[in-house]
């Protein structure tokens, strides 16, 4: 993916591994064909040891950096929204699987950014407490092994609620 999805997604810590899909999530709920009006602006991006802090502008149906205008993102085949009972569910299909970014916006437009992962020293006895949860299956791929779950929608939200998904970042609205 290119450099911005990064961002957008927050794809956190290197040290950390996640739990991935093996379909859009929610599924069976539509993909938004462009990015909803209220999510559209700009947001000031976490701190990136730069000199000065760069701006996330999202438009209806790309993102970008503002210190990049002509990079980013574009909604696509691989690159989905959803949304569902008040989240927003960012999918990205990273062959063979499909990484997911839950965000909430509040109230105020700042929009908070979630995701299923933990730490490398902690990923076994996360994975222990989930699979209580929900099944877990895992898929061994060269020299990685993939964990990936299934939820139905309603699970989702549930494993959502009962705080399986770690804040990554809170975006700051500028506009």
């Amino acid at each position: 993916m290119k450099r911005f999805l990064v961002y957008l997604i927050l794809v956190a810590v290197i040290s950390c591994k996640e739990v991935t899909y093996k379909e859009p999530q929610p599924k069976g709920v539509e993909r938004l064909h462009s990015i909803p009006h209220t999510l559209q602006g700009k947001y000031v991006l976490p701190e990136d040891n730069r000199a000065t802090r760069d701006t996330l502008v999202v438009l209806s149906g790309r993102y970008y950096a503002s210190s990049d205008p002509l990079g980013g993102s574009v909604l696509s085949d691989s690159l989905m929204i959803k949304h569902y009972q008040g989240f927003y569910f960012i999918n990205i299909n990273d062959k063979p699987e499909w990484l997911l970014r839950v965000i909430q916006q509040e109230k105020n437009g700042d929009i908070t950014c979630y995701m299923l992962q933990e730490k490398d020293s902690l990923f076994n006895g996360m994975l222990q407490h989930l699979s209580k949860e929900i099944k877990i299956d895992s898929v061994k791929l060269k020299n990685e092994t993939l964990y990936q779950i299934d939820p139905s929608p309603k699970k989702l939200i549930t494993l959502l609620k009962n705080g399986y998904f770690k804040k990554t970042a809170t975006l700051k609205k500028i506009e």
